[in-house]
């Protein structure tokens, strides 16, 4: 990039203002890594990285109190911080490191790939790139290409990472890079746990889930993940994932007046960094043949409870697709459904169709109604708690519990499909119970 151009992305008001203030310090600040990259590919970014030399400790705390955001520390004895600033169209998030090293080439070294050793000295008066191990030239070529040989042992997540890079970028692992990733998979038990499910999860919700879901497979990593060298992406598992993820994009086809609402959904966080898309892919890489279903995956990568039980009900409830809504069109049973398996209810949808579950004309109809008719909070059951107790004169506890659940059931299996016809219901419980007595 022109001299020109570097100047420009030192302009931005953020970069502008930690400019000044590492002046002010007299602090050697520079704008590296990541960011810079997606500058020079001229990708939106909003999470920037710093390093910074000298007596630099109080620029960040600084620096968050300039633009209203929060600092905190990532690692205090490395003082490593951030800072988050909350706009209207998202999150900014700075992260601020002292330099590695004696120089801000031995640092470049230090990091995972060419592609992210850059940096941009934000003082002085000339902007000027540097570039020691030609990140540059690899951006221009679309290669994945480690620092150095021990680029994985300073940190094995380089192992995952790098396949995410090749994911998001569409960018080739260079050879030997992929043989070093190859022979070094094992040491990715050395890893904490949410870091792996972090990478992982960023890797799914890339497009052409199929051709990084065969790195994983091939490089040994993804054996790592599930704990057994006995554990791999057959190739129809990487066929259910591409179908699922085309799938996604056939509904966003089929429904175009719907699109806000089904990008609303695919990219709805579970949990953070844990989205609804990125669960469907999962749950269609697992597939039916996964022994042990989805719990020992779950506790391993430290999925959190919801997170957990949507993708155990993508994972088990295939056939309910098929068994309730082939079987019967009740617009109360079609509604009890979704409402039941919120928000899982549309992902069971595209993973019945790719697991052939569905018919086309079933897939069809039932996305169509989940975009364009189901609302989650018009209302649960036919009747309130309130007009449960009224009905078997009750006080609340586990009486009327029951009767709600039984009352669910009975809705989604369309044997009450009225507010009368639930009334009737309840009142034959109470019968029923009574006779027992």
């Amino acid at each position: 990039m022109e001299e020109s151009g570097l100047k420009k992305i030192t302009e931005r008001e953020d970069i502008r203002i930690i400019a000044e203030m590492a002046a002010e310090l007299g602090v050697d600040a520079y704008l590296v890594g990541g960011a810079m990259r997606d500058f020079l590919l001229r990708r939106e970014t909003k999470d920037l990285d710093f390093v910074l030399s000298g007596a630099w400790k109080e620029l960040p705390r600084s620096f968050a109190d300039r633009i209203s955001g929060t600092f905190f520390w990532l690692d205090e004895k490395r003082l490593q911080g951030r800072v988050v600033k909350k706009k209207g169209d998202g999150i900014s998030v700075y992260d601020f490191a002292p330099l590695c090293g004696s120089s801000i080439e031995n640092d470049l070294r230090l990091r995972d790939f060419t592609i992210n050793a850059l940096a941009l000295p934000l003082f002085g008066d000339r902007r000027e790139l540097i570039d020691t191990l030609h990140g540059c030239e690899d951006l221009r070529k679309g290669i994945i290409r480690a620092c150095s040989a021990a680029a994985f042992d300073n940190d094995p997540l380089r192992l995952m990472r790098a396949i995410r890079f090749s994911a998001e970028l569409g960018f080739a692992i260079e050879e030997n890079t992929w043989k070093t990733i190859c022979a070094k998979s094992a040491l990715l038990k050395e890893v904490a746990w949410e870091r792996v499910r972090d990478e992982l999860f960023r890797t799914l919700a890339a497009s052409s889930c199929g051709a990084s879901l065969k790195k994983l497979c091939s490089s040994g990593l993804w054996a790592e993940i599930l704990a057994s060298r006995e554990s791999t992406i057959c190739e129809e598992s990487v066929a259910r994932a591409e179908r699922a993820e085309l799938l996604c994009l056939e509904v966003g086809r089929l429904f175009p007046e719907s699109a806000e609402r089904l990008a609303d959904y695919m990219d709805r966080e579970i949990e953070a960094g844990i989205s609804v898309c990125s669960l469907i892919k999962l749950a269609a890489i697992l597939g039916s043949g996964e022994r042990g279903g989805t719990a020992p995956l779950a506790k391993r990568l430290r999925l959190g409870r919801e997170a957990e039980r949507v993708l155990d009900i993508f994972y088990r409830d295939e056939r309910a697709v098929y068994d309730v809504l082939e079987r019967n069109s009740a617009e109360r049973v079609i509604y009890r459904f979704f409402r039941d398996r919120e928000p899982a209810g549309l992902g069971m949808l595209i993973i019945a169709r790719c697991g052939g579950v569905n018919s086309a004309e079933t897939f069809s109809r039932l996305t169509g109604y989940y975009l364009r008719e189901y609302e989650a909070e018009e209302g649960d059951l036919f009747l309130s708690g309130g007009e449960i107790m009224s009905i078997l004169d009750v006080l609340p506890g586990k009486v009327v519990g029951e009767a709600m659940e039984s009352l669910r059931r009975a809705e989604g299996g369309g044997l009450v499909n009225s507010r009368e016809e639930a009334r009737q219901f309840i009142k034959n419980l109470l019968t029923k119970e009574e006779s027992i007595r």
